[in-house]
């Protein structure tokens, strides 16, 4: 059984797409000095990121006082203190507010120093519990994949409007490619953005990005923990990439750290662990800027899918092929044992792109085997090496450390491909019994377009797609949204919500929501200690 040319490359993340519908170009809407709202991000039990862009800050120095406080109306502040809004980072202020209580809600705001000025709006945040609570329940949304030509942010207004801990962003917040015009056929709506490759550029897109009300109001309401996938720099980047482009790698990650509600850590570096007390460890990976390169063809050309059984696209199977690097890899690992040892019930993933495999083919069976004996294992048909796929040593490295250390409740929560997908991830995928190590939720798109050009056939290649080896337990390949997942000591679930995203939601601000935007499609109801899932709706 295989799929098209048009299939599988509609399978492969983020690609091409055909938006069906036009829309007027939008009007330009003055946003004040704060134009791009505010936003905090997810630190530690006794500290947040607090992040805004004062305009006027990226002509001329200014600065700006910020207040965190327990109530709404700033009557009870009880931390506060000043940064700078410079051309040095477009105007964008972040600050690290710590000492504070953990596992508390918190409202924040920035102001201009010294002045009777405007204020910026009021965000709410909330820091991590104390690493040895037991939290009663953790809520995460879990979202990726928002090109802003392709589809309005209806996502993000569900998602301001839940009742959550965190977000969960998985990448490709931006997308690097030129926006195509207002009179454009293929967009729902226009991007006046040109193609980023300089700093000036990628800070361009992230703040027209940060223009939609709806994404503003979701950083508003939550606290994000944010990783990036490829588009926030250049489609399929790898790190042979970054070597022969340094100044336009340079130039991107620094534009996502300065529009982003993250604290540096080790330079470039964005994996990092977030506790949850002894409820929930997340462990927040990078796939893009440590992987090896894609397999070329003899003409140079990038192979996405096809045969694993003989050159080139055999090198897939290579001992030490890596989509994390080494250092990180044994990172990632570590963390799970030490997470085990220390009594944390769930163990998440923020996972870029899928560990699961989508093989068309397998080839690894014993009838080939026998006629060749040098057969690779998980020989096959693929359709997209630029997940795990392409990296077949590592996710085996992965999944039997999972195995052997025996790590429980293991979830991976993924975006990239623009659809929602749910699978049970084994030791070994060829063995039918092989145990199950780990779930995956693969968590839709916000705007990003999927499988809809084909959206006539997309129910017959879903249902392939359940049958293929290994096969998905669910597959919806056409609509737009999120993943909701809500962890307790002694059960999971999680559900796909799905949205409309070809017209914009009705007009809302924090404290008065507008209507329900989004709706369940299916839940997964997960057990702690099981490996099996209940289906519903």
């Amino acid at each position: 059984m295989g799929l098209g040319g048009v299939a599988a490359s509609s399978l492969i993340g983020c690609a091409p797409f055909s938006p069906p519908t036009t829309n007027p170009e939008p009007p330009v809407v003055d946003l004040g000095p704060f134009d791009c709202g505010i936003a905090s991000g997810v630190h530690s039990d006794t500290a947040v990121v607090l992040w805004t862009r004062f305009a006027p800050g990226a002509v001329a120095s200014v600065e700006l006082s910020w207040q965190v406080a327990t109530d709404p109306a700033f009557t009870r502040v009880v931390r506060s203190g000043t940064g700078v809004a410079s051309p040095e980072t477009d105007g964008c202020v972040k600050v690290l507010a710590d000492g504070l209580a953990q596992g508390t809600i918190y409202w924040y705001r920035f102001l201009v120093a010294g002045s009777a000025g405007p204020a910026s709006p009021a965000g709410r945040t909330r820091t991590l519990p104390s690493p040895g609570s037991q939290p009663a329940e953790v809520r995460l949304a879990v979202a990726s994949c928002q090109n802003f030509p392709a589809g309005y942010y209806t996502a993000w207004r569900a998602i301001a409007e839940a009742d959550l801990d965190a977000v969960i962003f998985l990448g490709d917040y931006i997308y690097e490619s030129a926006g195509p015009g207002a009179a454009s056929p293929t967009v729902v709506r226009a991007d006046r953005t040109l193609r980023a490759d300089d700093l000036g550029s990628y800070r361009a897109k992230y703040r027209a990005y940060r223009s939609d009300p709806d994404l503003r109001l979701a950083h508003a309401m939550h606290p994000f923990a944010p990783v990036w996938d490829d588009h926030e720099f250049v489609n399929d980047y790898n790190r042979t990439t970054i070597l022969a482009f340094p100044d336009r790698a340079a130039a991107a990650y620094r534009a996502w750290f300065d529009y982003q509600p993250v604290w540096r850590i080790d330079g470039d570096r964005i994996h990092r662990r977030l506790r949850w007390g002894r409820l929930v460890d997340l462990a927040m990976l990078d796939t893009r800027q440590y992987r090896d390169p894609h397999v070329v063809g003899p003409d140079g050309e990038t192979l996405k899918f096809g045969s694993t059984v003989d050159p080139p696209l055999s090198e897939v199977h290579s001992v030490g092929r890596t989509i994390l690097g080494d250092t990180q890899r044994d990172w990632f690992l570590d963390g799970f044992g030490a997470a085990q040892d220390d009594g944390v019930t769930w163990k998440l993933v923020a996972n870029q792109v899928m560990i699961s495999p989508i093989r068309a083919i397998d080839l690894d069976s014993p009838a080939l085997r026998a006629l060749r004996p040098d057969l690779v294992e998980h020989a096959g048909v693929y359709v997209n090496f630029d997940d795990w796929s392409g990296y077949m040593w590592e996710r085996d490295v992965v999944t039997d450390r999972l195995h052997s250390d025996a790590i429980s409740n293991v979830g991976f929560l993924t975006g990239d491909i623009h659809s929602f997908w749910q699978a049970p991830v084994r030791r070994d995928f060829d063995e039918p019994f092989s145990p199950i190590v780990a779930q995956e939720f693969v968590c839709g798109s916000v705007s990003s377009r999927g499988f809809d050009q084909v959206a006539a056939v997309a129910p017959a290649i879903e249902d392939a797609l359940r049958n293929f080896s290994p096969g998905f337990r669910y597959v919806d390949l056409v609509r737009r949204g999120f993943g909701l997942v809500r962890c307790s000591p002694t059960a999971a679930t999680v559900e796909f919500q799905v949205v409309d995203a070809t017209r914009p939601a009705p007009a809302a601000t924090p404290g008065s929501p507008g209507p329900v935007v989004s709706r369940p499609s299916v839940r997964f109801d997960w057990p702690a200690g099981s490996t099996q899932l209940t289906q519903g709706v």
